[in-house]
């Protein structure tokens, strides 16, 4: 079976421009690609000076949202250059990177027509293996290629730039907003808002700092365990407030910590549902620090970097300082009022959370167990469960109930239902029994 493409397209970003945003749909409305990963460059080849790498991070993130789903954002630079220490980036390194971390892809190179014409790739690093294992996918740019084939605006960063640098010139005002993605023009022109701590090394945090980042917050992060027990130093910059995102069961130890290293007197907001802020961060609390929960409603993973975080409800409480922080990092993203709930009550939230969040593992497995015992081939029946939990979901929250629930419950064949719960076994068998009867019940309520 062919592997299905995994186009990687490199650059600086400096900053992402809307021919940049439109080359990933150009790749996949072409069918030149299955998927693409945008790989920020860490330093320029020829020592260029750049915004720094977690800013162009940031804003390519932001140029890339509205095609989250094909398109992956990457660090991968950062982490291979974390690792290589001093030393040139080289396309090869990043390539081979890239297919290790995607071996069910065959990855191909994203090159533009003007790098082959000036015979530029030709005198990179390892050219000829790029082109013998990365196959590049050539795009057609304005003076390098014919003028008809040419469907992508020609825009630089470089020409951003002077914009940017022109003010409040009426031109240039409008130059940036035909060239230039509106959320990363918006990010661009609000500037630094405030600079942020964050605290741990949870999911939650790997997708804080880049979250933060595209609302023009700057962010220095320091270790949960290393402020508890003394080994860490306290992160750079004065903090307008902290974030802390470790385990539940170290808020408290890291609260203390703060106040004991004598930290700013800032907002200090923690992340755990379960948790209220004065009684969590009492330490925080009662040396002065308006406190806080800014618990994200959504499931986080590092090893996925296109998370939800952006598009997610919050739930929030706390002090008003705290609560005012929280809502600026949130901006126009929904949240729930968490104020007033007890620990019994906030307990209760968090786990109607759990419930949604956590639990649809149970019916993915048993699904997907139940297809095997049938000798169906795992990794095709794990992906066939996969795609139809996404389409269910996709169909309740678009439809609501009972529209967008479908199968025997939603038309009423009880028939089936019980024939369904006979020929399982075991768990996949009561776990059936009992959801069907719930859904029976939800749908007859509904309607």
């Amino acid at each position: 079976m062919q592997r299905p493409v995994l186009a990687v397209l490199g650059g600086s970003f400096d900053p992402p421009h809307l021919g940049h945003a439109l080359i990933p749909t150009y790749l996949l409305a072409r069918g030149l690609a299955d998927r693409v990963l945008v790989a920020p460059c860490w330093s320029h080849p020829f020592a260029k000076s750049m915004m720094p790498f977690a800013e162009r991070l940031a804003l390519t993130r932001l140029a890339m949202a509205a095609q989250a789903e094909t398109v992956e954002v990457s660090d991968v630079e950062a982490r291979l250059a974390a690792r290589r220490g001093e030393g040139p980036s080289y396309s090869y390194d990043l390539l081979r990177t890239v297919a290790e971390e995607h071996p069910g892809y065959a990855v191909r190179l994203v090159v533009g027509s003007d790098i082959v014409v000036r015979g530029e790739l030709q005198r990179w690093h390892r050219a000829a293996e790029i082109a013998a294992e990365f196959s590049p996918i050539v795009v057609p740019r304005v003076g390098f290629a014919d003028a008809e084939d040419c469907a992508l605006p020609e825009i630089s960063s470089t020409a951003v730039r002077a914009w940017l640098a022109a003010g409040d010139d009426p031109a240039a005002q409008e130059a940036l907003t035909m060239a230039v993605p509106a959320a990363v023009l918006r990010r661009l022109q609000v500037g630094h808002v405030g600079h942020v701590w964050l605290f741990g090394r949870s999911n939650v945090a790997a997708h804080a700092e880049p979250w933060l980042r595209e609302r023009g917050w700057s962010t220095a992060t320091g270790s949960g365990r290393g402020l508890v027990d003394g080994t860490g130093e306290l992160p750079e910059g004065t903090p307008d407030a902290i974030w802390l995102l470790g385990q539940d069961g170290q808020l408290g130890a890291m609260a203390a910590a703060l106040v004991a290293r004598a930290a700013p007197r800032v907002p200090v907001l923690h992340a755990a549902g379960a948790v209220v802020a004065r009684e969590g961060l009492a330490a925080a609390a009662a040396a002065g620090h308006p406190v806080g929960t800014l618990h994200p409603i959504c499931s986080l993973r590092r090893e996925r970097p296109q998370g939800r975080l952006g598009s997610c409800v919050f739930g929030i409480e706390g002090d008003p300082e705290a609560r005012a922080v929280a809502l600026r990092w949130i901006g126009p993203q929904g949240h729930l009022d968490l104020q007033g709930l007890t620990a019994e009550q906030r307990t209760r939230y968090h786990a109607a959370c759990a419930l949604a969040g956590n639990h649809v593992a149970v019916l993915a497995e048993l699904s997907a167990a139940t297809m095997r015992s049938l000798g169906l081939p795992g990794p095709m029946a794990t992906h066939a469960v996969g795609e139809l939990l996404r389409s269910a979901l996709e169909n309740l929250l678009a439809l609501g109930i009972p529209r967008g629930v479908s199968g025997p419950a939603a038309r009423g064949d009880r028939a089936a239902l019980t024939r369904h719960e006979a020929a399982l076994e075991g768990e996949a068998a009561a776990l059936y029994r009992m959801l069907s009867g719930q859904l029976v019940e939800l749908l007859a309520r509904v309607r």
